[in-house]
């Protein structure tokens, strides 16, 4: 799906606005704190019902305003809409409410780079979970559905180690659901970081002309090598039941996992540049979307926050031309001689919320 009309009121500091974009390069040109990124952030919430840049959805909404409201018409004709209060999101998909935000993931798919994703290598592994959740919950319902089962099975577990008196037999029938489920949500996460390896490699070596490998590490809470999942999942969570016991909680699941960048089994924060990073997330990125088109045979849309101003000249075109010819583009920039392309494109000069059309 691409996005031939998306309409914003009263989104940050965009009171209303109309933009009809291309179906190929779409380029927003200001300078900073003008609401470039604001439209780049109400593209990607289509697609997750989430903002990326804050936690709460009040902060979305104007000032001035009592709600905000993102509106887009497809390609298909298809439309999307919807409706921020301090009450809560409202939904809707073809005019029909959508009432889990599960439901809504994923209906239209977008790819974001945007600077905080250089953290991936720093930050904690919940937020590195829910990068990998995230992109695997868009692809596919069955997993989301899962995961939101596990995670009610270990929020039970766990107020279940808070009762004074434990009943063994109980607690071995939520253990069994517990495996049955996580073991799915491992085969998943394993299939994905086994999926995107090889792509990873080649967009990097493209990129920066370095040829090593790189090597994305999950690490599950169990031995991916085994050869019985149920039976290596059962042990651990028996040798851990003391240590869940004493502290009321539980130590062993999917809810520990961890993605690692390595380079020849060394972490890329310690062995790779900020420079390198950055194009490591970039070709990651990339891979990403080949592996949207190959899984779903759907073309993300791809959207890009200040990436080029970063980026030397040589590596600015070489992303450009490593972008798939059927991807419809989103880039954010202050200075269009960042971007040296003859792509078919729509540039709009974005000042102060307000947005026009520049150059076609």
């Amino acid at each position: 799906m691409k996005i031939n009309e998306l309409k914003l009121t009263n989104y940050r500091n965009l009171s209303s606005q109309t933009f009809k974009f291309n179906q190929h390069l779409n380029i927003f040109v200001g300078d900073n704190g003008q609401g470039k990124t604001n439209i780049i952030e109400a593209i990607t919430y289509l697609s997750s019902g989430r903002s990326f840049r804050v936690n709460k959805d009040e902060y979305l909404i104007n000032y001035e305003s009592e709600f905000a409201k993102i509106e887009s018409v497809f390609d298909n004709q298809d439309s999307l809409q919807v409706v921020i209060s301090n009450q809560g999101k409202y939904l809707t998909y073809n005019q029909a409410t959508i009432s889990k935000l599960s439901d809504f993931i994923g209906i239209c798919n977008v790819v974001l780079f945007q600077p905080d994703d250089l953290q991936f290598f720093t930050q904690s592994p919940r937020l590195r979970r829910r990068e990998i959740d995230y992109e695997l919950g868009k692809s596919s319902k069955k997993y989301l559905n899962q995961l939101l089962v596990v995670n009610k099975l270990i929020s039970d577990r766990n107020a279940y180690l808070k009762s004074e008196k434990i009943d063994e037999i109980f607690l071995e029938v939520i253990d069994k659901q517990l495996i049955e489920n996580s073991i799915e949500i491992i085969k998943q996460r394993k299939l994905f970081i086994e999926d995107l390896s090889y792509s990873i490699n080649q967009y990097f070596k493209e990129l920066s002309g370095i040829d090593v490998k790189i090597n994305l590490k999950y690490h599950a809470p169990i031995n991916l090598e085994s050869t019985n999942y149920h039976e290596a999942y059962s042990i651990k969570l028996k040798e851990s039941y003391q240590r869940d016991k004493e502290f009321k909680m539980t130590h062993i699941g999917i809810h520990r996992d961890d993605y690692i960048f390595q380079v020849n089994e060394i972490p890329v924060v310690n062995v790779l540049s900020q420079g390198q990073r950055r194009l490591l997330i970039i070709a990651y990125k990339l891979a990403l979307m080949d592996w949207f088109i190959k899984r779903n045979d759907v073309v993300p849309i791809f959207c890009m926050d200040d990436l080029f101003s970063e980026l030397d000249r040589d590596k600015r075109l070489k992303v450009l031309d490593l972008l798939d010819e059927r991807l419809q583009v989103f880039i954010s920039t202050t200075d269009l001689r960042f971007i040296e392309t003859k792509k078919e494109k729509v540039i709009y000069k974005i000042t102060q919320g307000e947005g026009g059309i520049i150059h076609e």
